[in-house]
This record gives C-alpha cells, sequence and structure tokens, in this order.
C-alpha cells in the first residue's frame, strides 16, 4: 500500500464508523459492521531496487541506482568513524567534527556563503559523526546536481573549520552539558549505559566541559584528515541519472578527496561487568524512571530473529506483556517497554523501562523481572506470537518505503560484515518461527539473573530502598565544572592591603559617604541583546533593601516577569503563573545583591580584596582587584588607574540562555551622576568574549523610601 492510498482508506473507515454510531438501526438492518466488508491488501515484501555496486580507485563503494519518476538526486554516504575513535580527553571532538566540516566553510566558500547557495536551489546538504559512524547527504533538483556535488564535494575533501563555526559548536555542546540533567529519562537512559559498558568505554563516554574546551582547530582538522576519507567510506546515489555518467561525475568530482591517513582502528572490545544495582538520587521528582538490562547480542546471532519477535510479545505496543501487566492491570506506569538488545555493528543491550510514581518503585522493578524470568521459562501463545510476527513484518515494510532507505540499510550489512540477503533471510525467519524457538532463543540470550538496575528518583519516597535486588551503589551525576580560566593566587599582606586601598578609592570617587552610608537602591536599566540570531529589548526595573531583599521587574518582548526574594524566601510571577522559590533559588537571586558592585564597594572591608600586577589591554593600562567572599566565585575589577573608576568587572557565571557555564565581563562607561553617586550610564556585557547585551541606565536613586509590603507576596 503505498502513501497515496492510505488517507482515502483511514477516511472511508471513519466514515463508516461516524454513519453506524449515528444510524444503529441501518447498521443492524444491513448486517452490522460494514466497514468489516474493506478489503485490505496484505503488504508486500520489500523489494531491493536494481542497483550498481561499483567501487572506484580512491577505495569509495558507490551504489548507484537509476529512477527517473522525479527529477531528483540524493546521495547518501556513510564513513566508517566515529567518536569510538577520539581521544579521551578530547571526547567530542569528533561530532564537532562532524558538523563544523558543513557549517565551518570550505577552500572555495564560507560556512555562510554555501548555506545561501543551497538555500536559492532548495538544496540541503548535511554531515555530522555520531558514537559509531558518520556520513554525508545531499539532496537537490538534478539540474542543481552539479553546483551541490561541487559543494558537497569540497566539504568532504577540504573544510575549512572556520573559528567562529567551531565556537557555535563548543557553544551548542555546553549548552546540552548545561542541559543534561534535566531529563529523568534522558538521565537513566545515559547512566545505564556507562552501568552496562563502563564509564570509561567509547560507546558510554560523556562530553564534558573539560573535554570540549580541550578541542582545537587543530584537533578537527587532524581528526578529518586521519579518520575521514573515501576508502573509509560508501556512498548511495539514487535519482534521476544514467548510472555510467553518475560514476564517472562522481569520480571525478571526489578525485580531491584523500584516502584516511592513519589506518583503520580496530573496534573497541565490550566488557562483561557483573550485575549491579544503582540509585540516582533526585529529591526533586516524584516519579521514578528503572532501566533493568544487560549486554545483548549482534544480528550475527542464531537467535536474533527469535530475539526480535520475543521482544515485540515482552515490551512493544499495547498489546504487550510489559504495558498489560506494568500498566493495564497494575496500574504502576505511565510508560513502560523493552529493547530486545541486538546491534549490527556491536551487541546490542537488552534493557526494559519503567515510568513509575515514586510509591511503586521497587514493586514495578519486581513485576518487570518476573515477567522476563516468564519469557524465558514458558512459550509465548500462538495469539501473542502471531501477533508479534504481524507488528514486525508489517514494521519492516514501512521501516524500508524508500529505495534510499532499503541501499543505506544494504550499505550497513556490507560495512559490517553481513550477506546483501541478509533482510530477506530474516523476515523469512521471522514467518517460520515457532512458540518452542522463541522459548529456546529467550533462554540463550536473556538472563533474569543477570540483570542490572538503575533507577533515578526521590529514594526517601520510594516503596523499597532496593537493596532487595543486592547491594546498592550511588551514582553522583554532578556535571564537572570547566577548568577556571583564572586561577586566584595567594594573597600577602602587602597584596591585600594594596586591594584595600584600590577599592577604597573606586568607593571614594563614586561616591564617599554616599557608599558608606548605602542602604538600597532603585535602578531602571534598558537592555539589549541578541538571542539565537533575534534582536530583543529587556527593562529591567530592580529596587533593592540591603542586605536580603530584591525586586525585579523584566519586560520582555514575551511578557512580563517579577522575582521577589526576602531574606531566605522567594518567588516569581510569570505569564505561566506563580512560582516558589525553593532555598538554592533564592540564594542565587540573593547571590545578584552580593556581587552588584555597590554593594562590594560598601563592604570591602569584610571582603578578600587582592591587588594583582597591572594590566595592558588595547592599549590601555589598568590596575586590577580580584574580591573573594561576595557570592561563590571571584569578582576581577579592572580600574582606570587615575581616577579609580572600575572600567571592567569579571565573573565566572552561567549563560541565561543555555545554562552553561561563561566568562562574563561586563564594561563600564559614561559615569555621571544621578541619584547621589557617579554611576556608570552605559554598559556593554561579553559572554566568554563575545557581547552578548548591551545597556543603558535610565534611572538610578540610593536608600529611596520603600512599601513595607514591596518584597512580600500578596
Amino acid at each position: 500500500m503505498n502513501g497515496k492510498l492510505r488517507i482515502p482508506v483511514l477516511a472511508l473507515t471513519l466514515t463508516s464508523l461516524c454513519v453506524t454510531a449515528a444510524a444503529p438501526g441501518w447498521a443492524a438492518g444491513r448486517g452490522g459492521r460494514p466497514w468489516e466488508k474493506i478489503k485490505i491488501p496484505s503488504l508486500g515484501d520489500v523489494q531491493i531496487p536494481a542497483y550498481e555496486r561499483v567501487q572506484l580507485p580512491s577505495g569509495l563503494v558507490l551504489y548507484l541506482c537509476e529512477d527517473h519518476e522525479f527529477p531528483l538526486i540524493e546521495l547518501s554516504a556513510t564513513i566508517r568513524t566515529g567518536g569510538i575513535h577520539e581521544p579521551a580527553d578530547k571526547v567530542g571532538l569528533a561530532g564537532m567534527t562532524g558538523s563544523v566540516m558543513r557549517t565551518g566553510g570550505t577552500a572555495s566558500w564560507s560556512g555562510d556563503e554555501i548555506d545561501a547557495t543551497l538555500e536559492a536551489m532548495g538544496a540541503q546538504v548535511v554531515t555530522w559523526i555520531d558514537t559509531e559512524g558518520g556520513g554525508a547527504y545531499l539532496s537537490c533538483l538534478s539540474e542543481d546536481f552539479d553546483q551541490a556535488l561541487a559543494i558537497l564535494a569540497e566539504i568532504l575533501a577540504s573544510p575549512r573549520f572556520e573559528p567562529a563555526k567551531i565556537d557555535l559548536a563548543k557553544q551548542e555542546q555546553r549548552a546540552a552539558i548545561a542541559r543534561r540533567n534535566d531529563d529523568p529519562a534522558s538521565i537513566a537512559g545515559r547512566e545505564f549505559q556507562r552501568v552496562i559498558y563502563g564509564p570509561d568505554h567509547p560507546l558510554a563516554r560523556t562530553t564534558e566541559y573539560a573535554t570540549i574546551d580541550a578541542v582545537t582547530r587543530d584537533d578537527m582538522v587532524a581528526f578529518h584528515r586521519d579518520h575521514v576519507g573515501p576508502d573509509r567510506a560508501f556512498m548511495v546515489a539514487i535519482g534521476d541519472f544514467e548510472a555510467v555518467a553518475m560514476k564517472a561525475q562522481l569520480e571525478q568530482a571526489l578525485a580531491g578527496w584523500p584516502r584516511a591517513a592513519q589506518p583503520l582502528p580496530a573496534d573497541p572490545q565490550i566488557p562483561e561487568f557483573p550485575r549491579t544495582v544503582n540509585v540516582v538520587d533526585k529529591s526533586d521528582l516524584t516519579q521514578s524512571t528503572v532501566y533493568l538490562g544487560h549486554l545483548g547480542i549482534r544480528a550475527t546471532d542464531p537467535h536474533f530473529a527469535a530475539i526480535q519477535v520475543a521482544n515485540r510479545i515482552l515490551g512493544s505496543g499495547f498489546a504487550s506483556r510489559l504495558f498489560v501487566e506494568v500498566r493495564s492491570n497494575r496500574g504502576y506506569a505511565y510508560s513502560t517497554g523493552s529493547a530486545a538488545g541486538t546491534g549490527f555493528r556491536f551487541p546490542g543491550v537488552f534493557a526494559a523501562f519503567v515510568g513509575t510514581k515514586s510509591g511503586s518503585t521497587q514493586d514495578a522493578t519486581q513485576v518487570i523481572i518476573d515477567q522476563i524470568t516468564r519469557m524465558t521459562t514458558e512459550p509465548v501463545t500462538d495469539e501473542e506470537l502471531q501477533r508479534a510476527k504481524d507488528g514486525i513484518l508489517n514494521a519492516e515494510v514501512f521501516n524500508y518505503d524508500t529505495k534510499r532507505e532499503i541501499l543505506d540499510r544494504q550499505v550497513l550489512f556490507e560495512m559490517c560484515g553481513y550477506p546483501p540477503d541478509f533482510l530477506q533471510t530474516y523476515i523469512a525467519q521471522v514467518r517460520l518461527l515457532t512458540p518452542e524457538q522463541v522459548l529456546a532463543a529467550c533462554r540463550a540470550v536473556w538472563k533474569p539473573e543477570n540483570l542490572s538496575i538503575l533507577a533515578v528518583g526521590n529514594r526517601q519516597a520510594w516503596d523499597g530502598d532496593l537493596s532487595c535486588f543486592g547491594p546498592v551503589n550511588e551514582i553522583d551525576i554532578t556535571i564537572p565544572e570547566p577548568a577556571p580560566k583564572f586561577e586566584v593566587p595567594n594573597a600577602t599582606p602587602a597584596s591585600l592591603e594594596q586591594g584595600q586601598s584600590l577599592l577604597a578609592k573606586a568607593a571614594e570617587t563614586i561616591g564617599g559617604r554616599g557608599i558608606a552610608g548605602l542602604k538600597g537602591w532603585r535602578r531602571k536599566i534598558q537592555l539589549n541583546a541578541t538571542i539565537q540570531g533575534m534582536a530583543l529589548q529587556f527593562g529591567i526595573e530592580e529596587a533593592a533593601l540591603l542586605p536580603d531583599k530584591l525586586r525585579q521587574v523584566q519586560t520582555t518582548p514575551f511578557g512580563s516577569m517579577t522575582q521577589v526574594v526576602d531574606g531566605q524566601t522567594g518567588w516569581a510571577e510569570t505569564p505561566r503563573g506563580r512560582e516558589q522559590f525553593d532555598g538554592e533559588r533564592a540564594a542565587k537571586v540573593r547571590e545578584s545583591l552580593d556581587t552588584d558592585l555597590l554593594r562590594v564597594l560598601r563592604d570591602r572591608a569584610r571582603l578578600t580584596c587582592q591587588a594583582l600586577e597591572p594590566i595592558e589591554l588595547d592599549g590601555r593600562r589598568y590596575d586590577r582587584v580580584v574580591v573573594t567572599g561576595a557570592g561563590g566565585h571571584y569578582l576581577l575589577y579592572y580600574l582606570d588607574p587615575e581616577t579609580g573608576l572600575p572600567a571592567i568587572e569579571e565573573t565566572p557565571t552561567e549563560s541565561p540562555v543555555t545554562g552553561s557555564p561563561v566568562l562574563q565581563q561586563t564594561v563600564y562607561g559614561d559615569y555621571a551622576t544621578q541619584g547621589g553617586l557617579n554611576v556608570a550610564h552605559t554598559f556593554t556585557i561579553r559572554h566568554d568574549g563575545e557581547t552578548f547585551a548591551t545597556g543603558t541606565l535610565e534611572s538610578f536613586e540610593a536608600n529611596p523610601q520603600f512599601d513595607p509590603g514591596e518584597f512580600r507576596q500578596d
């Protein structure tokens, strides 16, 4: 059944249902259930399209498939490379290399020029490298193929790796690291890989701030040179062309793509570890995510087909045993299922999972173990077996409903050493399976006694501590901080005395007695920022009553937000409603008071203020003082040696957009007296050297009158 036929059949079926529901008498009089008379043809077998396999002198293997139905051409390249080949101290190198190959330009075009050219043609060119492999993809009209191929050829042969695009790729990686503990299911999946393979295995390693920061442009150039070559690649070409001409054109266009400079590394060995029980304790969760499993098999295993069918019965779909028992019968789960644990290149990971309320964590885990055990102790029913077979056979048709998808899978078979007819053989094996064969496969492959367990949730709220399954290991998912860009040196009495003297001069210049007697302020700021390519304007009105009361009203293009801290408590009002702050959130907002320049100058005597060697930046000399004790990080001030005024403030912080660590510099300018103090009226905020925002001080008042209820909730 093709895609054009599915929609009318579905519409007709729905129409029949609606008519029957509206007129039950008519339906009964005409024999009832008229939709049962609709003859739906059986799905056909997966047909391998005719193609020609050719190997070029460079080692590149081509699969050429003519298809003249539409004036389109697709190229799909698969490359033997991957993160498994990157150094352990530079995890993320391969993935960034794969993305910046495309975004970072070539010898002839910048990345932006490539974007514009492809957009004008309505064409697409993509490159990537993941953990186990890499690839490239091209799609365009046949009339634009020459130009699109020229671009792809240069991307593969001579990527430019523009520094700005490398920085962007690093920012994206840092943002992903900062968010990686936001979703419990993602935590569980990631940490379960580490349980099965070991935390240092190439298939389980995770990017960290330190590994991303360690990657240089030279590393990307070297990785591409060593691991991305035509002798490691297979390319499917499909579309409106003549095979002979396409072979010649590809050979000529890709002649400049050099072979990989290093021999193909051996695949990492897969270790087998004893079973363990592991917990990630997150007290903020009301639900638990649990994974159970062990190392699986490769598709070369004689039980491959039977295990696919068994997994369908165990945990795939609404009629699966896990769904029926864990969710429907017991009401434990909002989601549950399983993965067969089969892989083509490496053994897969057999896993069952459940998302459940905290109070049923241990019991739901036991039910899953019982269901896996049942798969190894008694045959499946004929009905279950037939339903699973039908599900797999029908799914295979839709999994390979384009010629490119089919040929990409043929490439995978060849790369991993499987015969060309592997898919057809697998389908034939599925059709012939018996309940006894499925049972034999489950007994051979699935080992309930070897199941490792990983649970993410609020351990204190569980119905048991999981120790009934074995000794419990607690996993720490704290994200390691990046290496500091600045190390605060050891202080000396002389440097401390000089630091206090320099900040005293700054305080005197800004306000003297006004700083010493500062109890609070009102401040209104206009902020302009460019976020994800959009120029946005924000207004901030701030009322601060020292030492620990702050009210901020932020006006944004998306609505207004108010956040208030009153000592140890706090709250926020947003378009989504009111939110109470926990202690950590309140402390974070309160820290903005502690680190405010005016507050630091007022309280300098109780802070550690250390003078550093003067420095010259952009032709100007600055005195420097590093302050600790105001907030969790250092504050480094660059002071004008003549006036003593702070010119630059530097501190580590988090990006408000991505949540990832950045080094923030605030450049102050246009000092003028307002509200009794000499304050900066313009400022520029830089994150890791790039301008993030510019701002203007619209009004300022020191020691204003405050309404007693200004910091309280209504």
